[in-house]
């Protein structure tokens, strides 16, 4: 029982806490964020200061180097080389088998040798050819990162309008709401209507504003994201930056040809590009690999200088040159090659699978985008009829209300369509810009008109 009571003495406490801040309300102010960035300043700043973008284009200068290595096998390698060694030596001569010459000397020997391989069997032309198809993939998955990123900052970009829109709306509605309870309040000191029909004007006000803090969160949120999609210092989107206004936008609905978008994707997707350099890289290696089956030709040749110092009792100094042609051949090594050469063919079945499932997903994404961008544009096309007549209802109804013909019910049914509609319509357009987008980035036109 004590328990009971004192919850309700508590209850009354944040009732009277609640209502005595009421009192000290003040008017927020509702500045709704707007700049001059366009989507196209935003997609360029993004691929031009990314760091996932620099990254990729690394790659690439790492690839070109493995060409370079691979490229060197065609030239001789040069060897200088000097040493320093004691010597004990023990000579037994055929002509004399009893008698062993023993010496203890000194050598010292310097050189310069040459080694030139002539035929590897083609691998060297091999690994060449798969260090070029690997450059080739890594600079499609430069362009893949950068088709990824315009995808993610078109995305941001349009979220942040949307958020920036609806500010726009729930002021529109605090204004609406305060007009009438300026209007409410006079004819409610003179005792025309209630005290709560003042007040429900009051209450709705404070809604648009809960709905504006919201919206502003949203702002805020989503300006970090693409602040940070743009390589932007801390993160942070500053002022000047923020997007234009979308509102008064003419949008054409006309939708690119399916079966045109389907080609241009799988001749034009980065990544299916990647797929296909990959897998000649690959078919390269195996090449190379096969090339091991083959002697190898090596031409070499140097000249050389050595002294044996304290050898009986004087010293002795050689001079040699020579050139000399060695041929190798691994006739056996225990299916290490055939292994290698297995193991590279099993890769290429995988890479040709994904690259299989790699189109199907390619033709499915355009699917869903294409039927995403056309239901968007059918709702757009209804929510702006929707809105014009929503408008027209709730002008009806706020004069018939002034005039003491409609309720307050009516008048409140009619704002609360006429904001929600709002709403819808400006996300109707906001989801019809974000599903073209998605079409353009799944078929890799996205960059056309950035590059």
């Amino acid at each position: 029982m004590f328990k009971m009571v004192m919850n309700l003495i508590l209850l009354g406490l944040l009732l009277f806490s609640s209502i005595a801040g009421a009192g000290e309300y003040q008017p927020l102010p509702m500045a709704v964020p707007q700049g001059s960035l366009t989507l196209q300043e935003a997609r360029r700043q993004a691929l031009g200061n990314s760091p996932s973008v620099a990254e990729a284009g690394a790659r690439i200068d790492a690839a070109l180097a493995v060409v370079d290595q691979a490229r060197s096998a065609w030239l001789p390698t040069l060897s200088v080389y000097a040493g320093y060694r004691l010597q004990d030596s023990t000579v037994q001569l055929d002509w004399n088998p009893e008698s062993r010459i023993n010496d203890s000397f000194k050598v010292r020997s310097a050189g310069v040798q040459a080694n030139w391989l002539v035929f590897d069997g083609f691998s060297r032309k091999a690994r060449v050819m798969a260090a070029k198809y690997q450059v080739e993939a890594s600079r499609e998955g430069l362009t893949e990162a950068r088709r990824l990123l315009a995808e993610a900052v078109s995305s941001a970009y349009f979220q942040a309008q949307l958020a920036a829109e609806s500010m726009l709306i729930a002021k529109r509605n605090h204004e609406f709401n305060r007009t009438l309870e300026m209007d409410a309040e006079k004819r409610w000191r003179i005792g025309t209507i209630a005290e709560a029909e003042k007040l429900n004007f009051s209450v709705r006000a404070l809604r648009a504003e809960s709905d504006f803090l919201q919206a502003a969160q949203n702002f805020a949120v989503i300006g970090t994201v693409l602040a940070e999609l743009m390589a932007l210092p801390d993160a942070q989107l500053p002022e000047s930056m923020y997007p234009v206004s979308c509102s008064g936008e003419s949008l054409e609905h006309d939708l690119p040809d399916y079966a045109e978008e389907i080609t241009y994707a799988l001749e034009n997707r980065t990544d299916i590009k990647m797929f296909k350099s990959s897998l000649q890289a690959l078919q390269q290696s195996v090449r190379a690999e096969k090339g091991g089956y083959l002697p190898t030709i090596i031409v070499n040749g140097g000249v050389e200088y050595k002294k044996l110092v304290d050898v009986g009792q004087v010293d002795q100094e050689e001079h040699d040159s020579y050139v000399g042609l060695n041929l190798s051949w691994d006739l056996y090594s225990g299916g290490m090659r055939s292994a290698k050469v297995r193991k590279l063919k099993k890769e290429i079945t995988q890479l040709r699978h994904r690259l299989e499932q790699k189109v199907l997903a390619v033709q499915s994404e355009i699917g869903q985008a294409y039927e995403r961008a056309k239901i968007t544009a059918l709702m757009h096309e209804r929510q702006q009829l929707a809105l014009v007549m929503t408008a027209r209802i709730r002008d009806h109804i706020e004069k018939s209300y002034r005039a003491g013909v409609a309720t307050l019910t009516r008048l409140n049914e009619a704002q609360t369509d006429l904001v929600r509609v709002a709403g819808a319509e400006v996300a109707s357009q906001i989801n019809f810009q974000i599903a073209l987008q998605k079409l353009q980035a799944a078929s890799g036109r996205i960059l056309t008109d950035i590059d």
